[in-house]
């Protein structure tokens, strides 16, 4: 019987004590001086009656005001937008394509004949020699005027090749851009699920710092009640300030990675841009049932890259045919019409046809055509090997990123497994040592788990689409429009 009635005092104290447990909590909440913490406490309690867009608008205001900057809010559409107009590597490529595409114009323009006009006037006065022999004195006034043209007609046959190597030039700088524009286009890409990563990471450390602080409050709590330990209150702190730790490294980490996307996307690396995106869903932009050696013909095929030292190949080849007509005759043809006279005598007409042919043999005794051929041989040969090396490249990235998906998808459905596991753990740790069934250690280990789950969930989802879009820029064939397939903006 007084064991009955000892077992009835201890609940009726234990009652009591929880109940000033409670108590204290609710007025340490009020007596916080962290208003961000009471801000971010009703969103994460969901007791302010709001939406969920208003809660995720609560959520960024916090963290820009952290970080005290004016965030520039968008997705990955208009990034993508952004980027291929205004992008600087794009701008200065499509300049060099410009002047490829204006020299091949010089060089059909080259067959045209040269036409100019020559005035001449002298003023002879004084002795001159007649036939070198005779002296004879003289004031006279010349005066030669002319229209001349003048046609080399196809410079020993140099002008067919330099207008080919000029036009190959001009499809490569077009290559170059187009790959420019791939390039720029995967960059966008990583660098603005980078910065989302980064936004989620935050988002889960901010939650974790706001769960460690109920942590200290409630542990504080007990302390004064007199049902924890000193231990505990310590280590919960500790705990929080390591929670602080990882946020303020996380709130870095991001603005470092706005300024990376702003600088891709071609805008003041001052602008803080920032997704507006509330979570991150692993898409599929390529068909699996895909094979390394198809994903690799298409690249073949496909590759601006590979299309533009094709041409730069040829170019060099076009140079090293011209030299061969350094052994064909130059044939030049000139046509004047003018006037030639005097001052003192007037004016005639002059019409004359000059046709020059010279028969060269080479340049410097043949020997030096010979080792410019031989040169240029040796340039075309660099040139078809660093084709090979980029063929080579580009199957081994398309192995990289064929792995990295398969690997990353395998890691989701682990990570959503991990998530799911981890929040149950954390709720049965904290109602276990509630019940005096667990420690504080238990629960500490449980919101480290749990931290780390989302982490990797996050990432692992990031690492996908990453991976989808570069083995979407490997195989040649990334474009807005493939990329932004079946995409939404999550909420907004």
């Amino acid at each position: 019987m007084k064991i009955i009635w000892i077992i009835f005092i201890l609940l009726f104290v234990q009652n009591i004590a929880m109940a000033a447990v409670s108590e204290y909590i609710e007025a340490y909440s009020q007596c916080c001086e962290n208003e961000s913490y009471k801000k971010f406490e009703q969103v994460i309690k969901g007791s302010a009656s709001i939406s969920d867009i208003e809660k995720q608008f609560v959520i960024d205001r916090e963290i820009e005001n952290e970080l005290g900057s004016h965030f520039i809010y968008t997705d990955l559409e208009n990034c993508i937008k952004i980027a291929l107009g205004e992008n600087y590597d794009i701008k200065i490529n499509r300049a060099d394509a410009d002047e490829a595409y204006w020299i091949n114009k010089n060089a059909q323009f080259q067959l045209l004949p040269d036409i100019y006009y020559n005035y001449d006037i002298k003023n002879l006065e004084g002795n001159y020699l007649v036939g070198g022999i005779v002296a004879t004195t003289t004031h006279e006034v010349p005066i030669q005027s002319y229209f001349i043209a003048e046609w080399s007609t196809i410079n020993q046959g140099k002008y067919f090749f330099y207008l080919a190597q000029t036009r190959n030039l001009l499809k490569s700088a077009k290559a170059t851009l187009e790959y420019t524009k791939d390039e720029t286009l995967l960059n966008t890409i990583t660098n603005y699920y980078d910065t989302l990563a980064r936004k989620l990471e935050i988002e889960v450390q901010k939650v974790n710092l706001y769960d460690r602080l109920e942590q200290l409050r409630y542990t504080q709590a007990r302390f004064e009640s007199g049902l924890g330990t000193l231990y505990d209150v310590k280590r919960a702190q500790a705990e929080l300030a390591g929670a602080q730790q990882d946020y303020t490294a996380a709130l870095n980490s991001l603005r470092l990675q706005q300024a990376s996307l702003a600088n891709v996307l071609g805008v003041d690396v001052l602008e803080a841009v920032y997704p507006f995106e509330i979570a991150v869903d692993k898409r599929q932009l390529v068909n699996p049932s895909y094979s390394i050696e198809e994903l690799y013909e298409q690249a073949l095929e496909s590759r601006e890259d590979i299309k533009a030292k094709k041409a730069e190949i040829n170019a060099y080849r076009a140079q090293r045919s011209s030299n061969y007509t350094d052994i064909i005759p130059a044939v030049t043809i000139s046509y004047q019409n003018g006037m030639v006279g005097t001052k003192r005598m007037g004016m005639s007409s002059h019409n004359s046809i000059t046709l020059d042919v010279r028969a060269n043999l080479g340049k410097n005794m043949l020997m030096g055509t010979i080792t410019q051929i031989k040169a240029d041989s040796a340039v075309v040969r660099a040139k078809k090997l660093e084709l090979i090396k980029l063929e080579r490249q580009v199957k081994e990235d398309i192995i990289n990123s064929y792995y990295d998906s398969l690997n990353a998808l395998k890691k989701i459905e682990a990570s959503e497994v991990e998530v799911e596991a981890a929040d149950t753990s954390l709720n049965l740790s904290l109602a276990n040592m509630k019940a005096g069934e667990a420690t504080f250690i238990d629960v500490i280990a449980s919101q480290n788990i749990k931290v780390q789950a989302n982490l990797n969930l996050i990432k692992n989802m990031i690492e996908y689409n990453k991976a989808q879009s570069k083995l979407l820029f490997d195989m040649g064939i990334i474009s807005p429009k493939n990329v932004l397939k079946d995409y939404k903006t999550r909420f907004y």
